[in-house]
Parts: structure tokens; C-alpha cells; sequence
């Protein structure tokens, strides 16, 4: 009976070990990524300064890796970092050097980060969508192609798959509309026979982050209207500000700006 309870015992605290060690290989998985938010810098003087900040959590196993700065494109990098019992720990070599510890609660990563001079307070919460600015570019103007690509061509399953359920449009002809709108306003464009070709002009293309959140993208658009012939004309040029998300790893189109429609 004895022999029993021990190996019972044991066997009760192997099961504990795995899921403490499963527990932290769960959170390894949420803490990696992109994250952003701010940083609160006591100096020697008593000032306190604020700034943005940006952590980008790599590898973690064997050791946690990654950089981090005060904005996505400007990183410094960190290595031989430790992640266990939701604790993220690192020193970073800025600021004469900095002891970073930060906490995962929830959706946030707080904590300080000490140094011999100085010391901080950081929150961060996790920035899918915040990319370098060329890989952003990159992302936006691809998601932009084929959006619109699929707009021209009627393809209204895939044009659906680029828009948000919490699409919010706003023109300077039509006003305000949404997502099912939007949808309607494509089908019945179709339906009618009516197909137009959007052309985006280089010149005047920028696409910039919205940290935290996703990406702002503006221009000037132009509108073709093809006939059953295969003729084009000029239908409209306006402007345009979009802001993008990224949601479960997409990029989903949440707000447009269209205006000064000529």
C-alpha cells in the first residue's frame, strides 16, 4: 500500500512538471512576436521622460532572443535572454546598459528595465501588423493589388476575404457605409455588366505604420470603366486613405478614406 501511494505520488508530480513545462512552452508561443508600446525613463536628475517602444521577441529556445528600440526600424539586439514562469528577462546594451524584466499579464508585457544610471517602466502590448518599413510596403502593397484586382474582376468571394466584418467607408459622393454595402455595391456593379480597372499612381503612393495596430496607406487612385468591347475610359480620380489590420495573420481592410473625387 505504501509502494502504491509513493509511485501515485510521483506519478502526480511528473504530471505537475509537464504541465508547468507545457504552461511555458504556451506562453513562450504568445510572448514571441512583435510587441509596442511605451517607456517611462527616470534620469539621475528626477526628470522623467517618455518615448515609444518596440520589442521584438525572436527564438526562445534554447535562450530568448530579439531587439529592441523605439521604433520597428530602429532595433538594437538582444540575446541570451531567459523566459520561465512567465518572466521575459534580457540585458540590453543601450543606455550604458539596461537589465531588462518584463512580466506577461495577459495580453501585456510590463515590468522595468535598470541600469546604473537610469531606470524605466515598460508596457507593451502585442503589434502583429508592426513590420519594418520595407516589409510593410511589401505586405501592403500586395494585399492592395489583390483587393483590387479581385474588385475588377468580380471575384466577390476574394474581394470579401480582404475586408473587415467592422469595415467602416467613407466618401465624399455616398457617405458612410460598411462592410455589407460595400459587398452589394460590387454584386450589383457585376451584375450589371459593368467591370472597372483601378490604377494606383506611383508617384504619389505611401504607406506608413500605424504601431499597434496595422498600417495607414494613401495616394491617388484612378478609375478605368471597360465597355463590352474591351474599351476604357476615365470614370473617376480621387484620393485615398486606407488603414489596414492585421488580423489572424491577414491583412484586413478596417477604414477607407475616399475623396476630392474629379
Amino acid at each position: 500500500m505504501r509502494k502504491q501511494l509513493v509511485l501515485s505520488l510521483a506519478a502526480v508530480l511528473v504530471a505537475a512538471g509537464f504541465s508547468i513545462q507545457f504552461a511555458d512552452a504556451q506562453a513562450a508561443g504568445v510572448v514571441s512576436g512583435t510587441w509596442f508600446g511605451s517607456i517611462a525613463i527616470s534620469n539621475p536628475d528626477g526628470r522623467v521622460s517618455h518615448d515609444t517602444a518596440v520589442l521584438v521577441v525572436g527564438q526562445m529556445s534554447p535562450n530568448a532572443n530579439g531587439s529592441m528600440g523605439r521604433t520597428i526600424d530602429q532595433q538594437t539586439p538582444w540575446a541570451d535572454g531567459s523566459f520561465k514562469d512567465n518572466r521575459l528577462q534580457f540585458h540590453f546594451n543601450a543606455a550604458g546598459g539596461l537589465n531588462v524584466d518584463l512580466t506577461l499579464q495577459g495580453e501585456r508585457l510590463a515590468g522595468t528595465a535598470t541600469g546604473q544610471s537610469v531606470s524605466a517602466q515598460i508596457d507593451l502590448r502585442p503589434a502583429p501588423g508592426l513590420l519594418p518599413h520595407q516589409q510593410l510596403q511589401q505586405e501592403i502593397m500586395t494585399a492592395d493589388r489583390q483587393l483590387y484586382d479581385a474588385f475588377g474582376n468580380c471575384d466577390i468571394a476574394t474581394y470579401a476575404s480582404f475586408l473587415s466584418k467592422d469595415l467602416e467607408f467613407y466618401q465624399d459622393r455616398t457617405g458612410k457605409t460598411g462592410y455589407e454595402e460595400n459587398l452589394k455595391a460590387v454584386k450589383d456593379r457585376c451584375a450589371e455588366g459593368i467591370r472597372l480597372r483601378r490604377e494606383l499612381e506611383e508617384e504619389s503612393n505611401l504607406v506608413n505604420a500605424a504601431p499597434g495596430f496595422g498600417a495607414i496607406h494613401a495616394g491617388t487612385q484612378r478609375f478605368y470603366s471597360r465597355d463590352q468591347d474591351g474599351h476604357e475610359h476615365l470614370d473617376a480620380t480621387a484620393r485615398f486613405t486606407n488603414v489596414w489590420s492585421k488580423e489572424g495573420g491577414a491583412w484586413k481592410l478596417v477604414r477607407v478614406i475616399s475623396y476630392d473625387h474629379r
